[in-house]
């Protein structure tokens, strides 16, 4: 049932959110900030911490793992120790459960009741005690546990040091999609360096088309990734800048290539993904849309059957016979164009101007979160039941 060879995923683990690459892709400046912030505690063993913000799927978690791993690897071949222990705040969150996950990390067997906080983090420095070597602790959601009360461990580990002497320090990496300053007091916040934040922007189209690509070329078979499918996979992601949704959109296409026996992903397996992940086609917004743009639209659909684009020329050709089909007047040239110009601000479907090889430029359409045939099928289906009721007023 699951022994098939597969034909297209070579390594479906490198496709995984909890993938943590060798390198990581577009990240390199704030990794760099990383090792500014955490030199005093690899040069001379004193506690640091670092605040990193941004949206969802800009590279947080994966790059802090990176990062600890890297750190800990380094200690290694300077003959040091480090042990690193994350946390994720949205699911251990609150106070009790984050410190019996810490506390896990050095003794998986511990029991989940019958022990306070407190005697928690005794036994929690005991074991870092034993160890002799500095912890960094990462926080990821940290919001999550703050809103929850959780000011109080944040305080006591980040103090941590000090009621040790500077012996085996604990340093934290805190990850936040939003601003935390607001929600530590006074006493918490003085533990920290105010300055010690890194800012996660966005993905930009480009990266997250090199995002797509490397890990095409861990999780795939050679070739198995068109360019024209990794530039859709990139138009349709660049809308959020979120890379979770771009490699999420990658194995679901790739999965749907291997369903369908083909040998490549291709351009309707990566509407299809989109539109799995998440599609802002919805038959609502295609209700909205007068005559005149459901048969643009529709045209579009058609003219693009499986291909990646098609030109404004082609569309409009298909336009003019599906105009005669529906009894619709033919707009001229300028009106098409602002037909096309609508849609596009409705999200609809995508235009980018490109130069021919015969010289000249040329706009193409692209249609990113639904598979054109779909998509007709929706509009025939609206525009056969518009017509229906028109007959039975």
């Amino acid at each position: 049932m699951f022994d098939r060879r597969s034909i297209i995923i070579k390594d479906g683990t490198k496709l995984n959110f909890d993938y943590v690459p060798d390198t990581i892709v577009c990240r390199q400046e704030q990794q760099k900030e990383l090792e500014n912030f955490f030199a005093p505690m690899v040069n001379y063993g004193n506690p640091s911490s670092a605040f990193l913000t941004g949206g969802v799927g800009t590279g947080k978690t994966v790059t802090a793992k990176r990062f600890c791993a890297d750190m800990q690897r380094y200690l290694q071949q300077k003959g040091g120790m480090m042990t690193t222990v994350y946390v994720n705040c949205r699911i251990k969150n609150s106070e009790y459960a984050t410190v019996l996950e810490i506390l896990r990390s050095y003794d998986p067997m511990f029991p989940g009741r019958g022990f306070s906080i407190e005697q928690m983090m005794v036994s929690i420095r005991k074991h870092i005690e034993k160890d002799a070597c500095p912890v960094v602790i990462i926080l990821d959601e940290v919001d999550v546990l703050l809103g929850n009360n959780g000011k109080d461990i944040i305080y006591q580990l980040s103090r941590y040091s000090e009621e040790t002497k500077g012996k085996a320090p604990i340093s934290l990496i805190m990850i936040s999609q939003t601003s935390i300053a607001e929600h530590l007091d006074e006493a918490s916040m003085s533990s920290f360096r105010r300055g010690n934040k890194v800012t996660f922007s966005r993905y930009s189209r480009d990266e997250l088309k090199e995002i797509i690509v490397t890990r095409a070329e861990m999780a795939l078979v050679p070739g198995a990734l068109p360019e024209e499918c990794a530039d859709m996979l990139a138009d349709i992601a660049a809308e959020m800048g979120d890379a979770r949704y771009a490699i999420e959109s990658l194995e679901k296409a790739a999965v749907k290539a291997e369903a369908d026996g083909d040998d490549t992903i291709v351009p309707d397996g990566v509407r299809t993904a989109g539109s799995s992940v998440y599609s802002d086609v919805s038959e609502n917004k295609l209700k909205q849309l007068d005559m005149s743009r459901k048969v643009t639209l529709l045209a579009i659909a058609r003219c693009m059957k499986d291909k990646a684009s098609v030109s404004s020329t082609a569309a409009e050709k298909t336009y003019h016979v599906v105009c005669e089909e529906y009894e619709v007047p033919a707009r001229k040239h300028t009106q098409f164009a602002t037909y096309i110009q609508d849609l596009e601000k409705n999200g609809l479907i995508k235009t980018e101007t490109r130069r021919e090889e015969e010289g000249g430029r040329a706009l193409y359409i692209y249609i990113m979160n639904i598979p054109p045939k779909e998509l007709a099928k929706k509009l025939e289906y609206i525009m056969e039941t518009d017509a229906v009721e028109e007959g039975s007023e």
